[in-house]
């Protein structure tokens, strides 16, 4: 398991609340749960938040100061 630094994940999400950051990283990773259950052809993979985080470190994640009240 891979420890992310919260003030690397606040200049990267666009703020500083933790909270904020936390609620974010779960909606950008419920999107992707909920793509992947709606084709049944691809089987999925469990580590949602994981890939998420990983998106956010490689600078390809979508996640900015709006996603938490779409």
């Amino acid at each position: 398991m891979k420890f992310y630094d919260l003030e690397w994940l606040a200049e990267k999400c666009g703020t500083d609340n933790k909270y904020e950051i936390t609620a974010k990283i779960a909606a950008e990773a419920r999107r992707e749960s909920e793509e992947n259950l709606s084709d049944k052809n691809n089987p999925g993979n469990e580590r949602y938040i994981s890939n998420v985080l990983l998106e956010i470190e490689e600078g390809k994640s979508p996640i900015n100061t709006t996603a938490v009240n779409e």
